[in-house]
């Protein structure tokens, strides 16, 4: 009967955390409780136990002995926005423990009142270095998979490691399918209590946001969403528990720790004032870990005897702090794993003639040597850890790296990794067109996937604002928060007027009301170093059709047609231009018919007379055929550049009735050559590959 007072509280709260007004972030532990006492009859006992066990004092000398958790991060990725670099996971490693050994330096900011209350919980977490069947390890795994946007149970059925062993970490976009936003309950995390008599189960662990994990990398928080999320591992309640809609304000066992002051509500913000239970005449302690305060930074000596006794408690935690299990993963003499070989670059699209420097983020076992080659036609290679990479020509260019140590060597090559405009001798003079008419996106033209699900822009043949074709980039909803890019050119505006403009078409439609997607256009005066915002988009001001779940498909009236002055943009060096569309939700977006360019628009009817440019085969071995078309029949001047923008073939060709095709057999060094076609209204540019 006495277990039974208690649950009626819980089951109280319960349904107040699902009635609430939704306007903050929360822990899941508590509903997911809850779920799993109605589906599992045992649970209820277990609970009861549980409580009964961890009632006791920790025994005498106990909590002067540190004890270590091995730990293991499942890093479960949608798409590489979501896979989180190695020193985040450190970082948030770095956090919880310092939080339960109480180094963390705000401890300065508890109260008086509080201040012998604050505990040093003596149990730190490790990385483990072996895995369930005695490899090498570096305590992270990584896997893709679409588990990730919900974050529920289902995500450790991707993958799972012994949780009578390791502390399993899962590490999601979503947790339990939500995400932040207005008007809905955002779950940060959640975790589970232990189960007495060696119940382990496998949903025992912790999922977090990677978003909340740490204080570097993709966090947007402080790191202590696993300190709180720990705490329910190690069976902390928070100090709100059982107390909501009590009629009198604080009745029931609470927390089930004697020096953390009942609170009758959750606490956000940091409200020093706080007395919600005021019979006991002490403050809500706010700076509690198990509070929702945002001035959190303790845990308390009876917190600490509760949390101390279930990595003790033989039918609990206990062995996982066993000498034989610190041996069995690897925290006990650990393992020095070969590397696995990852680096990065401090930018990826750079001009000509610009120093780029090169990171290593191996993970697995640290190198010691590094061996980096970048496929240039001249190919540059390095021996340094972090190198820096000058790239002379333009073009797009994969990088390498083999990461090596005592235990082994692992390679790894990033292809079309470095993009490199033409800044010396740009292509485009004060004018760049670009209609998107042939069967493939010009190479001047950049796509970049940025958040790596696979999917970025592409040309598609069945709608376009003037002609037939445009870009499409296919909008899955499932990937909120996926960004793609597409990036101009460099385009030379030296000596152009302050009526410098650009124009472009675009189509788009939400599925519905809610949908949150994004369209900005920036500008760079510096080749990609940084980026200057120009245009945003959103909401009613970015879709041009109505909302629909159908596949959109722009018909000619869903266009719409935007201009953007650039006349502050002109300047000796040349400049980028950048379109980011980032996915909140909606259908397909569309863009088509860019010009860039002096004076107002020409208007869509006088651009269709521009010419479009195909090259066949290509690569080949100078030998290839040249087929252009437009609505006016005009001479067109056919230029020849390689790399370094020197002019090595020039002709000029004459486009009747709307066409031209013509058979070239040029004698060209092998190598990559700009051909460029320029006619009254503007000029088409194709990449020419010479084996």
């Amino acid at each position: 009967m006495k277990f039974l007072q208690f649950l009626a509280p819980l089951l109280l709260f319960s349904a107040y955390i699902s009635n609430a007004q939704h306007n903050h972030n929360w822990c899941g532990h508590d509903e997911m409780q809850q779920e799993l006492m109605d589906n599992d009859e045992d649970y209820a006992a277990d609970l009861e136990q549980l409580n009964q066990i961890l009632s006791a004092p920790a025994p005498e000398g106990e909590q002067s002995t540190l004890r270590i958790i091995p730990v293991v991060f499942h890093v479960v990725y949608a798409t590489e926005a979501d896979n989180i670099s190695k020193a985040q996971i450190l970082d948030g490693l770095r956090v919880l423990n310092e939080d339960f050994r109480k180094l963390n330096a705000d401890t300065s900011t508890i109260r008086n009142i509080f201040r012998n209350d604050a505990a040093d919980i003596e149990i730190e977490f490790r990385l483990a270095t072996k895995d369930p069947n005695g490899n090498c390890t570096d305590g992270i795994t990584r896997t893709q998979d679409n588990e990730s946007l919900t974050g529920d149970n289902d995500v450790k059925n991707v993958i799972n490691w012994d949780n009578s062993r390791y502390y399993n970490i899962w590490v999601t976009r979503r947790v339990l399918g939500t995400s932040r936003g207005p008007g809905q309950r955002t779950v940060l995390g959640y975790s589970y209590f232990p189960r007495p008599g060696g119940n382990s189960f496998r949903q025992d662990g912790t999922v977090i946001r990677h978003d909340e994990l740490g204080s570097i990398g993709t966090s947007i928080a402080d790191g202590r969403t696993l300190t709180h999320e720990t705490g329910h591992y190690l069976a902390l309640y928070h100090p709100f528990q059982s107390q909501q809609g009590s009629s009198n304000g604080c009745i029931g066992p609470g927390d089930f720790v004697s020096d953390t002051p009942p609170a009758q509500l959750e606490n956000f913000g940091c409200d020093y004032n706080t007395n919600s239970c005021t019979s006991d005449n002490l403050p809500d302690m706010i700076e509690n870990h198990m509070d929702y305060s945002s001035c959190a930074v303790m845990f308390t000596n009876g917190q600490k005897a509760r949390m101390v006794n279930s990595v003790t408690n033989s039918s609990l935690r206990g062995g996982m702090v066993s000498t034989g299990n610190l041996n069995f993963t690897g925290v006990n003499n650990p393992l020095v794993c070969a590397p696995e070989a990852k680096f990065e670059a401090e930018r990826r699209f750079v001009c000509t003639n610009e120093p780029i420097q090169f990171f290593d983020r191996s993970e697995e076992g640290p190198a010691t040597s590094w061996n980096w080659t970048v496929n240039t036609p001249t190919q540059q290679t390095s021996t340094v850890q972090n190198p820096t990479f000058t790239f002379t020509q333009p073009g797009v260019y994969d990088v390498s790296l083999q990461a090596s140590n005592a235990s082994g060597s692992n390679s790894t090559t990033e292809t079309e990794y470095i993009y490199v405009k033409n800044a010396d001798s740009p292509f485009f003079d004060k004018l760049w067109v670009q209609s998107f008419e042939n069967p493939t996106i010009p190479f001047t033209v950049t796509p970049v996937d940025v958040g790596g699900d696979g999917t970025t822009f592409e040309v598609f043949t069945n709608a376009g604002s003037h002609q037939s074709q445009s870009l499409i980039l296919r909008n899955n909803a499932l990937y909120t928060g996926e960004i793609d890019e597409l990036i101009s050119p460099a385009i030379s505006t030296q000596g152009a007027g302050s009526d410098l403009t650009l124009f472009f078409d675009y189509a788009f439609a939400a599925r519905t009301s809610g949908d949150d997607d994004v369209l900005e256009v920036y500008a760079s005066r510096d080749c990609g170093e940084t980026w200057i915002r120009r245009r945003f988009y959103r909401n009613n001001r970015l879709t041009t059709a109505p909302n629909t779940f159908n596949n959109f498909v722009p018909n000619a009236q869903q266009w719409t047609t935007e201009s953007i002055n650039f006349g502050a943009y002109v300047q000796n060096d040349p400049i980028l231009i950048k379109f980011v569309f980032e996915n909140g939700g909606g259908n397909n977006f569309y863009i088509d018919n860019i010009r860039f360019g002096e004076g107002p628009d020409v208007g869509v009817d006088e651009f269709t007379a521009r010419t479009d440019l195909e090259l066949y085969p290509n690569p080949n071995n100078g030998s290839f055929t040249l087929k252009a078309s437009g609505q006016a029949d005009e001479v067109l001047q056919l230029s020849i550049l390689d790399v370094s923008g020197k002019r090595v073939y020039e002709q000029s060709l004459t486009l009747e009735n709307g066409s031209l095709e013509t058979k070239l057999q040029l004698n060209l060094k092998p190598g990559v050559y700009v051909l460029n076609l320029a006619g009254a209204d503007g000029q088409s540019t194709e990449r020419l590959v010479i084996k």
